[in-house]
């Protein structure tokens, strides 16, 4: 068996998840954490550095099909589809005036802690 990876998934669920349907159509499947992120999963639980699938080199066609038809859910489209939108919304004006209302109390604040020690110099 020549393991050859076809996924890469960005948690431990979403890989089981796929492995086990690759098991259920006939096709040995595995997982392996990136990085260090068995160990994250031992300790923490969960890990940041995502989970690659395995497959035999000669089910690789047939796994990816597999794959291709679990990846993308409805609700990720949906997803995708906002962010176009929000993408595509002008910019607020109150924005700015927010800004210029923080960078104002920032100033004030830094006058307010360095003016004591300069009148206790004079």
């Amino acid at each position: 068996m020549k393991p050859i990876k076809i996924y890469s998934c960005a948690d431990r669920i979403q890989a089981d998840m796929i492995v086990e349907a690759l098991n259920e159509n006939g096709i040995p499947a595995y997982t392996e954490s990136q990085g260090s992120g068995g160990y994250m999963n031992i300790y923490m639980g969960t890990s940041v550095f995502g989970t690659d699938i395995y497959v035999d080199e000669a089910d690789t066609a047939q796994a990816k099909e597999i794959v291709a038809a679990l990846s993308l859910p409805a609700e990720e489209n949906d997803n995708a589809r906002k962010t176009q939108d929000i993408s595509e919304q002008p910019v607020d004006k109150k924005l700015p005036v927010i800004r210029v209302i923080c960078l104002i109390a920032a100033v004030l604040m830094l006058i307010g802690a360095i003016a004591p020690s300069i009148i206790n110099i004079f």
